[in-house]
Order: structure tokens, then sequence, then C-alpha cells
């Protein structure tokens, strides 16, 4: 079996790359996108679906159509006949009250694919962003993926959340996520130290930018049933301060 996964913070296709000086004459992005500068980004990162033809894409950051966007529905943009398949939902969760507020609405993660697939849209109980998506994939593996807390206290909850819904699915479940560990890799003690997870990314390899600092904050981890089982390419994106990764299933 090959399946490819992508997983990527798009930053609300906002076309900055995480420079000093994107962030400086492209700070404007931030409270309203137009639309031609959307369509670059989406552009863009056909062209990287295209060139790696994942089977399914995981989106953090993506806007489904709010008032900062102009209504432009990012992830309905990316659907065409390869990637007919898809959902979307608030990364807030349903039950939060910023769905309702213009800054907020539309602020979302989603995902496209190849073929129908089985998935449940979950809720952490800590923190602002609480949306868990677990997709099943071919091979009997569930895909987790989500977007963690900035505030390290609440990522820790957010961790010790993952554990136990672990306990919900088999022995093959990967988990792809902007984890935001801001203070490293030993913020992930929590599943490396017992082994419920281990870390597929070089831990030389930063994922982020922004101006010279650089971060390792895109990560995939994996339950010890897929060792040897899996590749992961890091890909630049020319739109984010994010990489995206590739995680391929041999």
């Amino acid at each position: 079996m090959s399946y490819k996964i992508l997983f990527s913070n798009i930053g609300y296709a906002r076309g900055i790359d995480g420079s000093l000086k994107q962030h400086i004459t492209r700070s404007i992005r931030h409270l309203y996108c137009s639309l031609p500068a959307q369509e670059v980004v989406i552009g863009q990162l056909r062209e990287i679906l295209k060139m790696n033809k994942p089977d399914i894409c995981c989106f953090v950051e993506i806007d489904k159509g709010s008032l900062l966007s102009g209504s432009y529905n990012q992830i309905e943009a990316l659907i065409n006949q390869d990637y007919s398949y898809h959902a979307v939902a608030g990364k807030y969760g349903e039950n939060s009250f910023r769905q309702y507020f213009p800054f907020y609405k539309g602020k979302s993660n989603g995902f496209i694919a190849k073929e129908e697939l089985l998935f449940e849209q979950l809720n952490f109980e800590n923190g602002v962003k609480k949306l868990l998506y677990a997709i099943k994939l071919p091979g009997d593996i569930t895909l987790l993926f989500a977007h963690f807390s900035l505030r390290h206290s609440i990522r820790q909850k957010q961790f010790i959340e993952i554990k136990k819904i672990l306990q919900n699915y088999n022995e093959k479940v990967i988990l792809l996520a902007d984890f935001n560990i801001l203070k490293g890799l030993g913020e992930l003690d929590t599943f490396l130290k017992d082994d419920s997870l281990r870390l597929l990314n070089n831990p030389d390899t930063p994922t982020f930018m922004f101006h010279k600092k650089k971060l390792l904050l895109d990560l995939c981890l994996y339950t010890p049933a897929l060792e040897g089982k899996l590749d992961i390419q890091i890909i630049p994106q020319p739109f984010s301060d994010h990489a995206a990764l590739l995680v391929k299933v041999k």
C-alpha cells in the first residue's frame, strides 16, 4: 500500500511567507485579504498538490468564507475532479460563541480527499481552538489532525486529552498538527517518554519561520505499530510561514 497525506497551515491564504518584509508590507491582509491575493495563494497550493499528488490534504488556518476574506471559500476553491470529497468546520468548535463574531467566523480546519472517507469531528475540552478531526484511512489507520493552543499550559492539557483519545482507536494512529511547541521538543514528553507516540520529523529540520527565527512546530507523531512504515518530506510553501508535511504510508 502507498498512501500520501499532506498537512498544511496555509495562514488563511494571506500570502505572508514569514519574512519581516512581508509581515510589514502585507500586514493589512490580517484585517482584509483581497480576492486576487487569495487566488494567487490557492494557485500556488494547487501546484504543490499537482507535484506531490497526495491522497488526502489536511488544512489548518483555512477560511471557508468570512468578512476578512470577502466571503471567499478557500477550501471550495481547491475542489476539483481529483479532490471531490471535502469537509470543513470552524476551528473553535460548533458550540463556541466565536463562530458568530466577524473576526472569528469562517476561520476553519478542513480536508480534501480523492475518495470519500469516514471521519469524526471531535472537540478538545481545553483551549480556544477545539476542533480535532479523526479520519479512517485505508489499511485500518486512523488519522488525527488539529491545531494546538499557543498557550503552553493549555497545550499540555490538550496533549493529555490526545492520550485519552488514542485509547478509542486501533493501534495504528497518525497525529498531524501545528503543535505550537514554542519551548521545544521537550513539550512532547507526554507522548515520547512512555512511547505512546513517536516523532517522525527530523528534529533539526524547522517547519516555521518568522524573520530570522526558525522553529519546528508542524509535526507528525505516530504509534509504535507504524514504525518503519512512514516517510516524511518537508515542503516549503512560498505563501505561508509554515512548511507543509507530506507523509507517505508505505
